[in-house]
């Protein structure tokens, strides 16, 4: 009975009480370095190239359409390694792309990849499907 009454003692209690908000303090503290310290360089370079990769599609948008090639299915991604380099992909879907000769599918690849915007942090795959 008496350690009951020892642990119970307003000494103790109030030990406790420090101990619990030390660790929250601890944890919120440990929080916010992992936040802080993840960066948002890779948001900041998303915000860069929006308006490059917008007018790339366009682009190739517009210059299928005067090829011959109307509405064609057209995804641009990206993927960005540790460094920040981004290698994209330019997936292009037209049903005449079935039938059509390696030759002709090579100027039309080779006429997509020169169009693509000149960055030395930036490689551009294309795929006809």
């Amino acid at each position: 009975m008496n350690m009951v009454k020892k642990i119970f003692r307003a000494e103790f209690v109030i030990l406790g009480i420090i101990t619990a908000v030390l660790i929250a303090g601890a944890f919120f503290l440990f929080t916010l370095t992992v936040k802080s310290s993840s960066g948002d360089d890779n948001g900041i370079w998303n915000d860069y190239y929006a308006p490059v990769e917008a007018d790339y599609v366009s682009g190739v948008r517009q210059y299928l359409s005067e090829m011959g090639y109307s509405n064609p299915g057209v995804t641009l991604t990206h993927v960005t390694d540790e460094n920040l380099m981004r290698t994209y992909t330019l997936n292009v879907h037209h049903m005449r792309f079935e039938g059509m000769s390696d030759e002709r599918r090579e100027v039309i690849m080779e006429a997509l990849t020169d169009m693509g915007f000149e960055d030395d942090r930036c490689t551009i795959r294309v795929n006809l499907t």
